[in-house]
């Protein structure tokens, strides 16, 4: 009897060994991490989404700054032709154009306008080509003197004049640009930086000028004769510059569709009848996408 017992345990003992080994396997294959709940006092790693800033597509908006520009007039003189031979009273003071020497000026006023655009998002990469206009009241000026007197030695002689009495006067030549507006085609390119986009530009400038070029004479006679004051030239003469801009700025996004803007732009333009200007301009904006 007691044999019996003990074999009928040993076969119990090693069923129930077996039993487990297979079980413990069928557990381990069909176990997910999910399974289990997750201790209390810990968090586990769940990634976020990734995050995308989509600056493509339509923008526009408004803008206001400052600018100063540089104008030089040391070869507007040259395009000066008052008192010529063609007057005979003043011919005596001969072409203005023979003695100017004009030299620089810096104009500077507030700009506003407005720009319109398209983006090209290539991941993180930005290409861009943008339409900006501002509008300006950029002046500058540059005059040059000779003077005739009979009593100072820092003039030359008093002149004898086209009615044969003698003069002491003064010839002033002045050369005037007033940029009213300018406008820009440009390429950009920028970089995403999350809700950020730093970006440079680069394209063709051109703006609207107002031109003067004039010569004033203003005499006394040292005997016979009568006072008299004779301007000749060219007063506001609206021409067309064309030259070229530069620039850095960025964008900030505030809201999905609104973001402001800060930048600075370089404006240079080609020589236009014989006046060269270029314009640094410093400006804010507001801009919205499509």
């Amino acid at each position: 009897m007691r044999r019996l017992v003990a074999i009928a345990s040993i076969a119990f003992a090693t069923g129930a060994f077996a039993t487990g080994e297979w079980a413990t396997g069928a557990w381990a294959a069909d176990y997910e991490p999910s399974d289990f709940p997750t201790l209390r006092g810990s968090t586990p790693y769940v990634p976020g989404p990734t995050r995308y800033v989509n600056w493509g597509g339509f923008y526009g908006g408004g803008q206001v700054g400052y600018g100063a520009s540089s104008m030089d007039f040391s070869k507007a003189g040259r395009s000066i032709t008052a008192f010529d031979q063609s007057v005979t009273f003043t011919a005596p003071f001969g072409s203005v154009s023979n003695w100017a020497s004009l030299g620089t000026d810096t104009g500077k006023a507030p700009t506003y306008g407005a720009f319109v655009g398209y983006n090209w998002q290539f991941d993180d990469l930005i290409l861009g080509f943008e339409a900006n206009y501002n509008h300006t009241n950029l002046f500058g000026s540059a005059r040059g003197t000779r003077c005739y007197d009979a009593v100072l030695t820092t003039c030359s002689a008093a002149i004898t004049l086209g009615d044969g009495n003698d003069y002491n006067a003064t010839v002033t030549a002045t050369a005037s640009t007033r940029i009213t507006d300018y406008g820009t085609a440009r390429l950009r390119a920028g970089w995403v930086a999350d809700n950020v986009l730093p970006y440079a530009m680069i394209g063709l400038a051109v703006g609207r000028a107002e031109i003067s070029r004039y010569a004033t004479a203003t005499g006394t006679p040292t005997g016979a004769g009568a006072a008299f004051t004779r301007t000749e030239g060219t007063f506001n003469s609206s021409m067309l510059a064309w030259g070229y801009s530069a620039g850095l700025g960025g964008d900030w996004l505030l809201f999905p569709n609104v973001f402001v803007r800060a930048e600075y732009e370089f404006v240079k333009f080609f020589v236009v009848s014989d006046f060269r200007s270029q314009i640094h301009n410093g400006r804010l904006g507001l801009g919205m996408k499509f």
